[in-house]
């Protein structure tokens, strides 16, 4: 059985494969972004995003233009059921990444969803661009729910 820690790093890995395939990929449907790069933080440090104030900080997943100097124009973060809960989610990752790029999804676990839901309505200060759960079926296949 894999630790929750290594069901994150895959799926991150999965995520950025299946959902952010840049360069090359659609963004929205008809827009191609030939200058996004899509980057993973895990299990190596590979984009950092600076912060105003935290320094460097390194979301799970960032799409970087590189046309404008890596800027990040969408940034991931995948939760696991233990660090879903409002200090370590929302003040500590999702405030910042906000902070520094407009378009924000997050990815909590199968079963999560609602508890993601009322943590941000109940915070009130960040709200995510989208909202997923994610599971693996027997096959080891990423499994996508939109909340």
């Amino acid at each position: 059985m894999k630790s929750p820690q290594e069901l994150h790093d895959i799926a991150v890995q999965k995520i950025a494969g299946d959902l952010f395939t840049f360069p090359g990929a659609e963004f929205t449907p008809g827009f191609f972004h030939p200058a996004w790069i899509t980057y993973t933080n895990v299990p190596a440090r590979q984009m950092p995003v600076e912060h105003k104030w935290e320094g460097k900080i390194y979301p799970d997943l960032v799409i970087a233009d590189t046309a404008r100097g890596n800027v990040p124009v969408v940034i991931g973060e995948v939760e696991t059921r233990e660090s879903l809960n409002l200090e370590e989610s929302i003040q500590m990752k999702w405030r910042p990444d906000m902070d520094e790029c407009a378009i924000l999804y997050v990815f909590v676990p199968e079963g999560c969803g609602r508890d993601a839901a009322v943590m941000v309505l109940d915070a009130r200060v960040i709200f995510p661009t989208a909202l997923f759960t994610y599971g693996f079926d027997d096959a080891g296949n990423l499994r996508l729910t939109p909340v």
